[in-house]
């Protein structure tokens, strides 16, 4: 049994671990191993390129850092709002009460809505819009105020279109936090181990795959036969052909743009996460060296985090103009030119699906039309309502068993 796996990121190397003794596996892979967990590597350490971190909650991924003699550390992580320029930090009770850009009624409203979405059927909201949604439940205050720029920061110029189920639904797994702040996870010095330990003995090529025919009862990648493909790199990069025969439904996907800088200053005091309200460039300050300890790194190490449309303006300028802009705005918030060591930026170009309205309806099976031919990643079930590692590797487990059930 001949299997093909169309890329090497968290669900591509999981379906390939799961078949490993079962199948001659070959991952393709045209970039870094790792997809969007891949690392960039300092003289010093390696940090991914965009943020990274899991919840105790992630089952598959805590067993796979096990499994591989990984130690997954877990710190509160502390969050904060930005508006106006200014940064408040929202996670202890009395915190939440001193924000001063909402009312006392409207902070009540939030907190009952965050405990009703818990037991809500959000299913039933798929075909709503969010921004109907909010502003019937919560009104016009709360969705300007406070849902709009997190929105506007997390979908660019589709917000309009995303569904209220998955607001519902994120909201509901993502409210489960201690007073002081959310417990969240990451492996020391980086998941560019867990990267590496979980490549080491696959069959990966560095090579793009072009061409995918379906000939007699075999496949063709790139002019190799294989019994099987599975494909876990963005639905938007597969042959149309094979799209339709496999009648797998157009998913519209954003794109990622994110700074990554190493720093002699930090942004805040001890802030991890912050959603910023009044920026056009980045919808968040991620400052890692607030979450795992700065000895592990020697300086300060922040992400600037960006969503923009494939074909937006964000996305389509150059690197050296994003660093321009970046350090232009970051400024806004205390961090001068002068206290940034170094800058790069990274892009992907479908990081993940627009959670539009009737999306629950395009989630994707892992099983398609065409016989042997398999999906799995960012559209699969483990990755809703929000897209992680956990979801990832889970996608890979379930589809590489979903592939022995089949051809057993």
């Amino acid at each position: 049994m001949k299997v093909a796996i169309v890329g090497a990121g968290l669900t591509g190397m999981s379906c390939a671990l799961e078949l490993e003794g079962y199948a001659d596996v070959v991952v393709f892979e045209k970039n870094d191993v790792g997809g969007l967990a891949s690392s960039y590597c300092t003289e010093s350490y390696c940090i991914e390129k965009f943020y990274h971190h899991c919840f105790k909650g992630d089952k598959e991924l805590i067993e796979l850092a096990k499994n591989l003699g990984l130690k997954i550390t877990w710190r509160i992580a502390r969050t904060g709002y930005a508006f106006d320029g200014k940064i408040y930090p929202l996670n202890t009770p009395i915190e939440i009460l001193k924000y001063p850009h909402l009312s006392l009624l409207d902070k009540i409203k939030l907190a009952v809505f965050t405990l009703k979405s818990r037991r809500r059927d959000y299913t039933r909201e798929d075909n709503r819009g969010v921004v109907d949604g909010i502003k019937e439940e919560l009104g016009e205050e709360i969705l300007n105020k406070f849902f709009m720029p997190l929105l506007r920061a997390k979908f660019g110029e589709y917000y309009k279109e995303v569904s209220y189920a998955w607001l519902l639904a994120r909201v509901a797994i993502r409210s489960n936090r201690k007073l002081s702040g959310e417990e969240l996870g990451y492996v020391r010095r980086g998941f560019h181990e867990l990267i590496v330990r979980m490549s080491e003995g696959l069959n990966v090529r560095n090579e793009e795959v072009k061409k995918i025919e379906k000939i007699g009862g075999k496949f063709e990648v790139n002019g190799e036969r294989f019994d099987v493909v599975v494909y876990t790199a963005p639905l938007p990069t597969l042959d149309e052909k094979i799209k339709k025969a496999a009648g797998i439904p157009d998913i519209k996907y954003q794109s990622s743009v994110c700074a990554l800088i190493g720093a002699k200053e930090s942004v805040t005091e001890d802030i991890y996460w912050t959603n910023v309200a009044d920026s056009k460039v980045f919808g968040a300050i991620i400052e890692h060296t607030h979450f795992m300890p700065f000895e592990d790194y020697g300086e300060h190490v922040i992400y600037l985090a960006s969503y923009s449309a494939p074909n937006g303006w964000l996305f389509n300028k150059s690197n050296d103009e994003l660093r321009k802009l970046y350090l232009k705005e970051v400024s806004r918030f205390g961090l001068s030119d002068k206290d940034v060591n170094w800058i790069v930026i990274f892009k992907a170009k479908y990081s993940g699906p627009i959670y539009e309205k009737g999306y629950l309806g395009k989630i994707t099976p892992y099983r398609t039309k065409l016989k042997g031919f398999y999906v799995a990643g960012m559209t699969s079930p483990p990755n809703y309502p929000e897209r992680s590692m956990n979801g990832s590797i889970k996608a890979g487990i379930e589809v590489a068993r979903a592939v022995k059930e089949d051809l057993s």
